[in-house]
């Protein structure tokens, strides 16, 4: 597993994709200054995590200059993961904080340009959502989701950042939803 607080260095994606594992998702947490992203391709009845980590875009100066930041970090992820699918959490907002949401809304703009230039399939999910395919609960707690992440991948109950299960989970959720696709529309059968 890899973990960056500024970015992907050459090299860090050398995870090995089990045999049968034909599709690689990468799950994005978006933040401005914390953007969680995690690489995952499904092996049997669970996930191998072959990489993770964090993109940490410049945390002062104006909105534009911290957007093309994040844009290219985030394209330089692209091209050394080469994902086939790009799942990325849904904007939500607050009446309190309708700032964060306008803000976080132009970051995932960004995002999902970038996803969409380089061909990639975009997926979209709610946190609600994501809870109910990993839990069986939409309301579930950061903790519930962490401890189905952290089984569901094999990986050890670890201290890690919200941001990083969080996208790991959003992963999860968009290869359930690519599984399932195929049976939706009749394909596959």
């Amino acid at each position: 597993m890899v973990a960056s607080s500024t970015g992907v260095k050459r090299g860090e994606l050398s995870g090995h994709v089990p045999a049968g594992a034909p599709i690689r998702v990468l799950g994005v947490d978006p933040g401005l200054s914390r953007t969680g992203w995690a690489l995952l391709a499904p092996s049997g009845s669970r996930y191998h995590l072959l990489a993770a980590g964090v993109l940490s875009p410049r945390p002062d100066g104006e909105l534009a200059l911290r957007l093309a930041d994040a844009y290219r970090q985030f394209a330089s992820l692209l091209a050394e993961a080469r994902p086939d699918v790009f799942v990325i959490e849904d904007v939500f907002s607050t009446p309190r904080y309708p700032k964060s949401a306008l803000k976080l809304a132009h970051l995932r703009g960004v995002l999902c340009l970038a996803a969409a230039l380089v061909g990639l399939e975009v997926v979209t999910l709610t946190a609600t959502t994501v809870k109910q395919r990993l839990t069986g609960n939409g309301h579930a707690s950061k903790e519930q989701v962490q401890r189905m992440v952290f089984g569901l991948c094999d990986v050890g109950a670890v201290k890690t950042a919200s941001d990083l299960s969080d996208a790991i989970a959003l992963a999860i959720a968009g290869l359930h939803q690519a599984r399932l696709a195929p049976m939706r529309t009749g394909a596959g059968r």
